[in-house]
């Protein structure tokens, strides 16, 4: 299954979690579906320490408490 298959599912279930997707091979059109998902990030490989926090903060600050 790939991310945007584990996303479109997740969806369908009613599962509304934050999506960070991490690729090595970036494409637009995977980016835009992934997007138009509701994805939260789609970083590139390799990325920084500093963009990965920065991301998993915007994750938990979407989160009910």
């Amino acid at each position: 299954m790939s991310g945007l298959d584990l996303q479109n599912r997740l969806i369908a279930q009613g599962n509304r979690i934050p999506i960070i997707f991490i690729t090595a091979f970036p494409e637009q059109s995977i980016r835009s579906r992934a997007e138009a998902g509701g994805a939260l990030a789609c970083l590139e490989k390799p990325f920084g320490g500093r963009t990965m926090l920065e991301v998993l903060r915007q994750a938990l600050a979407t989160q009910p408490r």
